[in-house]
């Protein structure tokens, strides 16, 4: 069966749903677009649909569902002829944010390295090198390569510098600047960056941003660290709520929840240290 989906009408009702905030009704719709679009063997709709349906799922960290709704996107991609474009580099980038999401840090580096290498050959867009930059300092971190981790965020921030128009991504690349900081225990450094980039989410949407949460975490990291117990306290519990509030109780909840528990035991240590019995409340 030939034929298209109206990729114009499918974004415009997909805008009205979220803008309604009629969440339960998203995925259904999408899923049903998608159906057509396949029956059609309509490839640039079905590129279309799942773009928009790994953005969700990734959102709720559905992590397997939007590994396959991107891999399909890069499947779709290179049989419409577009593999090495800044598309196809696009959809790399999501991807491999899907990687970092799983904690799957070499595979998401190699996917990102692949993105880069189009993006550089390409010349694609500023804020799409930035984004890039952003995912590499997170895979580079995590796999113990602090300083090219570092290095990377710094590239994004003098990116995205340039850019005032992208407050909330300039926040997250301080972000990473702060938690590769962290890493190499420079904690003055990395107080003042994750200071600041909470001041940036600040001033556009107070903690409304999805990522608001990472950056109090990584600040509770370093009131941790420097034994400010009662700080890391209170912000590992605003990081928790922040989670739940935007995912729900997933595993990123767990781990911070878990931490919180050993910073109160830590607390409790100090208090009994000092001669008095009473625990952080």
């Amino acid at each position: 069966m030939e034929g298209k989906i109206n990729t114009q009408a499918f974004y415009d009702t997909l805008d009205s749903l979220y803008e309604k905030k009629e969440m339960e009704r998203v995925e259904p719709y999408m899923l049903g677009t998608l159906a057509k679009a396949g029956e059609f063997r309509d490839m640039e709709g079905i590129v279309a649909v799942c773009n928009e349906l790994g953005g969700l799922y990734r959102a709720m960290r559905r992590t397997e569902d939007a590994l396959w709704t991107y891999e399909k996107v890069l499947e779709g991609l290179e049989q419409m002829g577009m593999k090495g474009t800044p598309n196809y580099a696009a959809a790399l980038i999501n991807l491999g944010n899907v990687h970092i999401a799983r904690k799957s840090y070499q595979k998401a580096y190699d996917i990102d390295r692949q993105a880069m290498e189009i993006l550089e050959k390409q010349k694609g867009e500023a804020y799409q090198m930035a984004a890039l930059c952003n995912n590499m300092s997170a895979a580079l971190r995590e796999l113990g390569r602090i300083k090219e981790g570092k290095n990377m965020a710094v590239r994004a921030i003098q990116i995205i510098g340039q850019m005032p128009e992208f407050t909330i991504e300039l926040a997250t690349s301080y972000t990473n600047l702060g938690q590769a900081q962290v890493k190499e225990y420079a904690y003055s450094d990395a107080r003042k960056n994750l200071t600041y980039a909470l001041q940036l989410y600040e001033s556009c949407n107070g903690d409304k941003d999805i990522h608001y949460a990472v950056a109090v975490y990584a600040l509770a990291n370093v009131d941790e660290a420097e034994g400010r117990y009662e700080e890391a306290e209170r912000k590992y519990m605003r990081a928790a709520r922040l989670i739940e509030r935007d995912f729900g109780r997933t595993c990123d909840y767990t781990q911070v929840m878990e931490d919180l528990e050993r910073v109160r035991r830590n607390g409790v240590k100090r208090s009994e240290g000092n001669g008095t019995v009473q625990g952080i409340l």
